[in-house]
């Protein structure tokens, strides 16, 4: 039985991610911050499964209070280890927010939260050899890197364009992963799991905006159709790309493969990151 920690998984491809694994066995632990939500879910999986295997953590991605008190719960709770993590959770919101933190919403939620969950937990997938998978997308291959705005707060705020720059990072810090790692025991990949119906465009923004993104996404492929890449990644060690699309290895823009690209966004986020970093047990 493996382990998985799973973020984002009461809606879209985080909750075919879910499902698809209890249903095969495996112990999930999912991340999310509706409360209700996660525990429709676990309901759901024990009535309809028969299942105990899933259990959750309420943490909202927006706060590095919440990332922390999840990162020291994991270390405590599961000290033998985790086999997989994947970071799926992302927002797409209308407008521009700043976090309590101090970020724009989206640079924190799609990129720092993976980025952080990555540093704290990856000693916890070191010990079983493990897989770290972050849900990124193609959209990112219409993204420029700026080094000089990352948050791309600079100019008039495009949420669509937040959302591709953040994409791009997931894979360039993925990248980075790989190449900085020195254990070489975690296994570091990011996917493209298609055009999804995904509900992230649709929450926390005006009626109008949701109705476009279910407009853009009309023609998308259900949440379950994207589980089979995952899948694959998840049992089959011997795949060792950096991306992949439709269970094969794919090729990401040059931006997302330009190393000075990646060293200066590993270097600025581990910056960022540090006063957050938490601990590795609960404090007593």
């Amino acid at each position: 039985m493996k382990t998985i920690v799973i973020t984002g998984v009461t809606s879209g491809i985080g909750l075919a991610l879910t499902r698809h694994f209890v249903t095969k066995g495996e112990k999930v632990i999912g991340i999310a911050r509706n409360e209700q939500s996660l525990q429709a879910l676990k309901t759901e999986l024990e009535v309809n499964h028969a299942s105990s295997l899933f259990s959750y953590i309420v943490c909202d991605l927006s706060r590095f209070s919440d990332m922390k008190q999840t990162v020291m719960r994991l270390h405590s709770e599961q000290a033998a280890g985790i086999d997989v993590l994947i970071n799926n959770a992302a927002i797409v919101p209308k407008k521009k927010h700043i976090t309590l933190d101090g970020f724009e919403l989206q640079f924190q939620v799609n990129h720092l939260a993976p980025a952080y969950f990555i540093t704290h937990l990856k000693s916890l997938v070191d010990k079983k050899k493990g897989t770290i998978i972050t849900t990124a997308s193609n959209a990112h291959k219409r993204a420029k890197y700026d080094p000089n705005d990352l948050q791309a707060t600079r100019k008039r705020y495009l949420s669509i364009r937040s959302y591709m720059r953040t994409k791009l990072y997931n894979i360039l810090y993925t990248d980075a992963c790989r190449e900085y790692d020195a254990t070489q025991n975690v296994r570091y990949v990011a996917v493209h799991p298609g055009l999804v119906k995904t509900p992230i465009g649709t929450k926390d923004t005006s009626k109008f905006y949701a109705a476009m993104w279910k407009f853009f996404t009309r023609r998308g492929i259900e949440p379950e159709a994207a589980v089979a890449t995952y899948d694959l990644l998840v049992y089959d060690d011997s795949l060792n790309d950096l991306y992949y699309y439709k269970s094969r290895a794919h090729t990401p823009s040059q931006a997302a493969l330009e190393r000075q690209n990646r060293v200066h966004l590993y270097e600025k986020t581990s910056q960022l990151l540090a006063p957050f970093n938490a601990e590795k047990k609960p404090s007593s």
